[in-house]
């Protein structure tokens, strides 16, 4: 049997990757969730007679829930352990994303897809942190990428879906779009029960002896000996700790990038279908948004196999830098040509999938990425939890700001916001953001 000093030291295996499978699911979920409502929107402005500010209340609606859930989540996570959490949050979202193909109305659609994103954003520090702290360290950034791009993986997964309800249900094609997703998180349900407790929760909580048995834990799942426990702070959880001293400066930092990051994001995803279906004029336009949308995803998977590739070679922070630096420059530019030219369908879809491959190289997985990596495990549930919830504010600001300034200024006003974004993401990132590349977790 293989000897390792700590299980940070331990390397990749079956099990490592089953926990990367498992833990994936809540950001696939999540992805799948604002997919959907992309492609469903294109039935239910018709279905529901809806006006803009519905739209704008139905499309924040989940992600005013990931931003609930996973505020309150990560800080109970950090207290009372991340395991039971992590059982039973993907069961809340099974039952109401199920329920919310049943939905006749904004107000019954916008509070089921609110709970949906509940449990959501309560898998979102718990399923990261669980991830962090059983990955080694030499590979974790490759796992942690992976968990991330989930998110595509739910996108993908929807698309694939849509093409033959788009064909053959007709108008309730977003009924049953809604109604399959349930499936997924049932899946993975029942094993995740079999996940034990994080070795580094259980040593800050219980102290080395309780550490000790879950180590032992860890060695029966691994087959690898384990000689010793990480070195892991028993210190109290307080949520006030994330912006004191030292860790003041990354929480500002993670924030802000991850902030800026989902407005432009977040803006996208969201409207880019409705933005090609004005320029899609058949019978089947609908059909052709989706493959346009499966197209879209093609930079996504580009940029994603970069990351995963240079993440653990060349580390985080350059990536970032890479990231954000390419997406500003692709907007930038996107703006003047609009200036000079009319821009049609090929030249947006162009543009927006520059911006998802620099969101892929960088942005995307790396945001998601730092707050498991600089916080220590008596706040990381909870600086992850708040981090995402902070980037879900750039997600409705998104969500109710794009329709507003398209309406009232147009494309072009929309670009240029998207880049402002982009810039102050790549400024806080200069400014702040840290090496974390092969260092232990504690």
């Amino acid at each position: 049997m293989n000897s390792y000093k700590t299980i940070s030291d331990a390397p990749s295996t079956p099990f490592v990757r089953k926990i990367t499978v498992l833990s994936s699911m809540g950001v696939m979920m999540d992805g799948y969730t604002l997919t959907v409502f992309s492609y469903a929107l294109l039935y239910l402005i018709n279905v529901m007679s809806l006006k803009s500010y519905e739209i704008s209340i139905m499309g924040i609606s989940s992600i005013g829930g990931v931003l609930i859930g996973s505020l309150i989540s990560g800080y109970i996570a950090d207290i009372y352990g991340r395991r039971f959490i992590y059982i039973y949050d993907l069961f809340l979202v099974s039952i109401f994303i199920f329920l919310t193909g049943f939905a006749t109305n904004y107000i019954n659609f916008s509070i089921l897809e609110l709970i949906v994103g509940i449990g959501i954003g309560a898998d979102y520090p718990v399923s990261s942190s669980i991830q962090a702290e059983f990955s080694p360290t030499k590979s974790r950034g490759k796992f942690m990428f992976f968990n991330i791009f989930s998110f595509s993986i739910g996108s993908l997964i929807f698309l694939g879906l849509a093409v033959p309800l788009v064909l053959f249900t007709g108008v309730n094609a977003w009924r049953y779009m809604y109604m399959i997703g349930a499936v997924f998180p049932i899946l993975v349900l029942f094993s995740r029960k079999k996940i034990p407790e994080s070795p580094y929760w259980v040593q800050h909580k219980y102290g080395r002896e309780a550490g000790e048995g879950a180590k032992k834990q860890f060695e029966a799942s691994t087959g690898y000996t384990i000689e010793g426990l990480p070195d892991v702070s028993r210190e109290k959880t307080r949520f006030r700790d994330i912006f004191k001293g030292k860790y003041a400066a990354y929480i500002m930092f993670i924030t802000a990038a991850w902030f800026s990051y989902d407005i432009v994001s977040y803006g996208i995803w969201t409207y880019s279908p409705l933005i090609f279906s004005t320029e899609i004029t058949s019978y089947y336009a609908d059909l052709y948004v989706v493959f346009t949308g499966m197209a879209e995803s093609i930079p996504v998977v580009v940029g994603f196999l970069i990351a995963i590739y240079y993440v653990d070679r060349i580390g985080r922070r350059l990536l970032l830098i890479i990231g954000f630096l390419g997406a500003f420059a692709v907007l930038i530019l996107f703006f003047f040509v609009n200036q000079y030219m009319v821009v049609g369908l090929l030249m947006t879809f162009s543009a927006f999938g520059f911006v998802h491959f620099f969101h892929n190289v960088g942005p995307s997985p790396i945001t998601y990425t730092y707050p498991l990596e600089i916080f220590p495990t008596r706040i990381r549930g909870t600086a992850m939890g708040f981090a995402t919830s902070v980037s879900r504010i750039g997600s409705i600001v998104a969500v109710f700001s794009f329709p507003i300034i398209d309406a009232l200024y147009g494309l072009k006003a929309i670009i240029i916001f998207f880049a402002i974004f982009e810039f102050i993401g790549l400024a806080f990132t200069l400014k702040y953001a840290p090496e974390t590349n092969g260092k232990s977790l504690t």
